[in-house]
């Protein structure tokens, strides 16, 4: 064997481990140049490897370096070591895994992160979540940045330039994978993983996306096609056919007690709602996953034979609409439309509500036991959605706080961040709490009548990876499905007896409607600027 600095240069990539099942987990690495004529890779019971359960030879891409690897024949819900072993003899780290459990298990826990743009902060946030004790981390997507924005010294993006090519996000992905708080948690727990738009390119639909201008980057096929060759290469998936790279959606089966049920929102998705030439939110023909995706997913999530639906989706699923004057339209981002006074992100599925009412009817034959995990929009929600044919929800949906890009209450001016939440539950009744202000990561703890749900604050750069906890809640696996707050806050009894009670609400509305609007002309202003930024730089 070579001495540990060699070995260590021989994998400066670490080890990561991805879409576990039952009997068999994906393994990873990557061999620096020089060490590429072959790879053993062995799993074991213990880190010292004293007891090995699995082993093997597995082929190097020599263009990469990368190696991939499907370790079969291992036991339910049982923890595992593993590590490679380059053709010269270099010993990678060892990582740790775990497959998920089998028939009649009783909990899985995960832990699920979002949004991380390495220029934005370091990645203490991952670091907590590979201190987590988990079974799984989910990635809800924005694993990379495709821009040149950085925020924090010392950590500008490579390449230099906006992502285009395939070296391009190759280079991303590997200066990504470079973080010492990365390398800890791939190392710590196998991941599941989406892609989202930054993952190709901003607000990305099949023909384009919002920043993608073909005279200066290129067909846009090709550049999607590039982005989801280096997605799928470091971050390995089991895709509904493997000779499709966009064919991203599956299901992940911890026995009968949860699926994990992973969905693809770009590669086959209508352009948002909103844009000159395109269809309104409400037609029917408007897709954001394509038919194929479309028909799979609404016979998965109805599937009663597992108590409980995870439904993993890069962007927010329940409707999230706010009032706003329709004097905003048009001055608004390209996502953003006004409608009938009426402010909607059609970059979300507020933008395809067919599709979205087509998803909800299929969870509702559930009968209960379904949770959406979701991100991108920066902040932590915890929500009472979406509505089934009968007006009621069929499911929570649960947003997951970015990890390293800046939290939306903090684009504010100071101390309206803090305000943000409690407006917004002022405003749209389903929605039971929202946090603007921190970066973090969330925690289930599925049971087989209660899931328990834990966001986690952390503050980056900390030396020490101390998650503070932030907001928990309950969900029963009941229909109609519902949040139950276990620290319950709460408004005196006397206020709701109290004959002005009506008046304050109203107030209180009227106050949340104001702070909305501040809010998004305020983000108006704030995209305004970025986008002044980036033309000038050009």
């Amino acid at each position: 064997m070579t001495d540990g600095a060699s070995a260590r240069a021989q994998f400066s990539l670490g080890v990561a481990s991805f879409d576990p099942l039952t009997d068999r987990v994906l393994l990873w690495t990557r061999i620096d140049e020089g060490g590429r004529a072959g790879c053993r890779w062995e799993v074991a019971d213990d880190a010292s490897f004293a007891r090995p359960v699995a082993a093997g030879e597995a082929p190097v891409d020599r263009e990469t370096g990368i190696v991939t690897v499907d370790a079969t024949g291992l036991r339910p819900g049982t923890r595992y070591w593993y590590r490679f072993v380059a053709a010269g003899g270099a010993t990678s780290p060892v990582g740790r895994t775990r497959t998920l459990p089998g028939p009649g298990a009783d909990r899985l826990r995960v832990a699920a992160v979002c949004c991380a743009r390495y220029g934005g902060s370091p990645f203490t946030v991952y670091a907590a979540a590979a201190r987590a004790d988990v079974d799984v981390v989910l990635h809800l997507g924005d694993y990379i940045y495709e821009d040149t924005k950085c925020e924090f010294e010392g950590r500008e993006p490579e390449p230099d330039h906006e992502c285009v090519s395939l070296e391009d996000y190759r280079t991303r992905h590997a200066q990504a994978r470079r973080d010492p708080d990365l390398l800890e948690l791939h190392a710590a727990h196998p991941m599941v993983a989406l892609w989202d738009d930054h993952d190709l390119a901003d607000n990305a639909w099949q023909g384009g996306a919002h920043t993608h201008d073909p005279d200066e980057h290129g067909p846009w096929s090709e550049r999607m096609g590039a982005a989801l060759c280096a997605h799928n290469e470091f971050l390995p998936k089991r895709l509904a056919d493997p000779d499709d790279p966009t064919s991203a959606w599956r299901r992940l089966d911890a026995g009968d007690l949860v699926s994990l049920v992973c969905t693809e929102g770009r590669a086959h998705r209508d352009e948002p709602a909103g844009i000159e030439g395109t269809r309104p939110a409400a037609d029917p023909a408007r897709t954001l996953l394509g038919p194929a995706q479309a028909a799979w997913l609404q016979d998965t999530v109805a599937d009663p034979s597992v108590r409980w639906t995870v439904l993993l989706s890069g962007t927010v699923v329940s409707e999230l609409v706010i009032d706003a004057p329709d004097t905003l339209d048009g001055v608004m981002p390209e996502k953003y439309a006004v409608v009938d006074g009426r402010a909607v992100n059609t970059d979300q599925w507020d933008g395809y509500l067919e599709e979205r009412r087509r998803l909800a009817a299929a969870l509702a034959r559930r009968t209960g036991g379904a949770v959406i995990l979701s991100g991108d929009i920066h902040s932590a929600w915890a929500v009472e959605g979406p509505l089934g044919p009968d007006g009621v929800p069929v499911a929570v949906e649960l947003v997951c706080p970015p990890a390293a890009t800046t939290p939306l209450g903090r684009l504010l001016p100071p101390g309206v961040g803090a305000l943000l939440g409690p407006a917004i539950t002022e405003h749209l009744p389903r929605v039971r709490w929202v946090d603007a202000e921190h970066r973090g990561y969330l925690t289930l703890d599925v049971g087989r009548d209660r899931t328990e749900a834990t966001w986690w604050w952390v503050e980056p750069g900390d030396d020490v990876a101390a998650a503070a906890r932030g907001r928990r809640w309950s969900v029963p696996r009941v229909a109609p499905m519902g949040l139950v707050d276990p620290e319950p806050v709460g408004r005196a009894t006397d206020e709701a007896a109290s004959p002005l009670s009506a008046l304050r609400r109203r107030r209180r509305r009227l106050a949340a409607a104001g702070l909305l609007a501040v809010s998004v002309a305020t983000m108006i202003g704030v995209g305004a600027a970025i986008g002044a930024r980036r033309r000038a730089s050009r």
